[in-house]
């Protein structure tokens, strides 16, 4: 699993807008520059906390995730 990599992205998203729109609107390009696993793509895509969290990210982490990926709900 890749938790270092999910950090990251959450992370820079945290101060580039330009990264968050990307995720927002763009998710599968954008993510696909990364190496993560189609589940962690599938946990960040849907904004899944617990799964983030049970995956090794830091709760707090995994809330901003979930906020970021549910604003295109």
């Amino acid at each position: 699993m890749s938790v270092r990599v999910i950090k990251e992205i959450i992370f820079i998203a945290m101060g580039d807008e330009n990264l968050r729109y990307k995720l927002i609107f763009e998710p599968d390009e954008t993510l696909s520059q990364y190496d993560l696993t189609q589940e962690e793509i599938k946990a960040l895509r849907m904004g899944d906390k617990e799964k983030l969290v049970s995956m090794g990210l830091e709760a707090n982490l995994a809330q901003y995730g979930q906020l970021l990926f549910s604003k295109r709900r």
